[in-house]
């Protein structure tokens, strides 16, 4: 027996190599696409220079592409290759998504948006090989934001200074979405006390198909749901409202 446990005790002395992996499990994917000029609008005009949208943003631009759960958490702030954003990994795309996925904040870099969209998103997909690497993160989701013409479905809504609801939100959306169930999020104006309508989130497949929301229908119960994002004093075209 003690050849054995002279063998033993050789093999056991060889360290232990474990393998971390990139990302974590989920369930689907949220996109969404926000409406700059009522981001910039909803909050008070008094606070000089607090947020900007550059030249060539298109009317909807990227927030972002998010790993969630069906039960509505999400996980955040994965393990990751790399675990912060590197700016030089998405130097061949970063013209493009200069324009697409813009930062309203004037006082903070626009690369200070992707590394938090990245560190606290990006990292969580990477489980998928579709998003193996920060530049098929970027990529991928100017890919979605191309596919869905968010832009072209609103446009028969608004901007307009009449107010729309739900339904109209929904018949506008219909053609891109599919009948999809999906998201908004409304802005108040400080000083109109209008709702506004600030951003659009649909539901994804792993395979970047589009797919019902879970457990949200968009009713009018919904209207007065606001999520502040950032301010503006910055005057744009009309805005769609909400009562």
């Amino acid at each position: 027996m003690k050849p054995l446990i002279l063998l033993l005790s050789l093999f056991s002395t060889f360290p232990t190599i474990i393998h971390c992996r990139n990302g974590v499990p989920f369930d689907y994917l949220m996109f969404t696409t926000i409406y700059p000029t009522a981001v910039c609008r909803a909050d008070d005009d008094s606070v000089p220079e607090s947020c900007e949208i550059p030249d060539a943003t298109p009317q909807w631009s990227i927030h972002g592409l998010w790993p969630n759960y069906e039960n509505g958490s999400y996980p955040q702030n994965c393990h990751g290759t790399p675990k912060h954003f590197e700016e030089d990994l998405i130097k061949s795309i970063e013209e493009r998504l200069v324009s697409v996925w813009p930062n309203l904040y004037p006082k903070k870099t626009i690369q200070s948006f992707w590394k938090h969209e990245y560190d606290k998103h990006g990292t969580c997909a990477q489980s998928e090989k579709l998003f193996e690497s920060e530049l098929a993160y970027f990529t991928e989701v100017m890919n979605v934001f191309d596919a869905i013409d968010v832009a072209g479905g609103m446009s028969s809504v608004g901007p307009s200074e009449k107010p729309i609801g739900a339904k109209d939100i929904q018949n506008a959306l219909a053609g891109v979405t599919g009948g999809k169930k999906f998201e908004f999020n409304c802005l108040r104006d400080k000083k109109t006390k209008q709702f506004l309508l600030g951003d659009i989130r649909l539901c994804l497949n792993k395979d970047l198909t589009l797919r019902d929301c879970p457990g949200h229908h968009n009713d009018d119960s919904h209207l007065n749901r606001v999520n502040r994002f950032e301010r503006s004093t910055r005057k744009g075209p009309p805005l769609p409202s909400f009562q």
